[in-house]
């Protein structure tokens, strides 16, 4: 067995401890992932219509609910359910393989389609540490900094809110891998799949783009269109379906710049709430230092997160604010950092 199958198998067994303690400690179930929300009556009065009793967290809830509604109906057959059961129903839509990939559960039941749901980001995990794992092989680092991508906190917000972000970075990182090992094709559909998982994807695809075009045009074009591509005919699709404008968008996570770093600069105030300034903060720095290790490197490893770097300053107070939501929001940058930083060192040998 390779070493990085082991640490793989070393990260899934941790995340299953992780989630098992979980729902022992809050004496529940899987629909813990499903993320209902105690002020979302709709999605609530959805699930436990289908499931009975379920776990409510405060608030509004997240993306699990909307996931394990969708999987219902992934292709938006039935688009008036979608208005009337989704706050933001093309921007929710926008994510469409998660729950195309969760849906043929639904053959066994409802509760099967949770438990798999939670299967698919806790394998998820598995496998972008395994693939990490790779990465930093492939770049002659140890196989232990694949560990980067299971104790990234992005991660595990994305597990708690049963989102589609450790699927889609999992993705991601086997293009990058793919890319690297000189298998552009492989490379090409795991970014379209990523992108469709979760659209801020795209940047992965247009910085590996960038990271080759001065050598290879040809290919750097592909590596952009497609993904681009896929997002876009899908995008279209959802609006068609909604009967929603093609430009609509129905996004609150990008503002005008550093507006939002501004407006949830001024809630940590209101609220006297330093814990979440300084978790902003450190993504700050985060971002400057893979920005830092991405220049001084050159490599394609940082051309694939740079993306994430140059949207910091667009993100929105709503993104800002919330912990949790900052590191799902730059969730590709913990891991960057830890590889680059290991690449660093010998980056004279290591461009690519």
């Amino acid at each position: 067995m390779s070493s990085s199958l082991r640490i793989a198998l070393a990260a899934l067994a941790a995340a299953l401890v992780i989630v098992v303690a979980q729902m022992v400690a809050l004496d529940t179930d899987a629909s813990l992932y499903l993320s209902f929300g105690e002020e979302s009556a709709e999605t609530l009065a959805y699930g436990e219509s289908r499931l009975g009793e379920v776990y409510v967290k405060p608030n509004l809830g997240h993306d699990g609910r909307l996931f394990y509604i969708a999987a219902h109906d992934p292709l938006i057959l039935d688009p008036d359910s979608y208005q009337e059961l989704f706050e933001r129903p093309v921007y929710r839509s926008q994510r469409g393989l998660f729950p195309v990939i969760a849906s043929p559960a639904l053959l066994l039941g409802d509760w099967p389609l949770v438990w798999w749901m939670l299967v698919m980001n806790v394998l998820a995990i598995g496998a972008g540490t395994f693939v990490t794992a790779r990465i930093a092989e492939h770049l002659g680092l140890s196989p232990w900094l694949g560990l980067a991508f299971a104790a990234n906190p992005g991660i595990w917000a994305e597990l708690n809110a049963g989102g589609s972000g450790a699927l889609a970075w999992a993705l991601a990182s086997a293009a990058v891998l793919a890319l690297l090992r000189g298998r552009l094709r492989w490379s090409i559909a795991l970014l379209a799949a990523a992108a469709l998982s979760r659209e801020a994807m795209l940047l992965v695809a247009i910085g590996l783009a960038a990271g080759i075009w001065r050598t290879d045009r040809r290919r750097a074009l592909w590596l952009a269109a497609v993904p681009t591509g896929a997002v876009v005919a899908w995008g279209i699709y959802v609006r068609v379906r909604l009967g929603e404008p093609l430009w609509a968008s129905e996004s609150r996570e990008l503002a005008a710049p550093f507006v939002g770093l501004v407006d949830a600069a001024r809630e940590w105030i209101d609220r006297s709430d330093p814990m979440r300034a300084a978790v902003a903060g450190l993504y700050l720095v985060l971002g400057f230092r893979v920005f830092q290790l991405a220049r001084s490197t050159r490599h394609l490893i940082g051309w694939a997160v740079i993306g994430f770097v140059l949207l910091i300053p667009f993100l929105s107070g709503v993104v800002w604010f919330d912990i949790w939501d900052i590191s799902r929001a730059l969730l590709p940058l913990v891991t960057g950092l830890a590889l680059l930083a290991g690449l660093e060192p010998a980056r004279g040998d290591s461009r690519s």
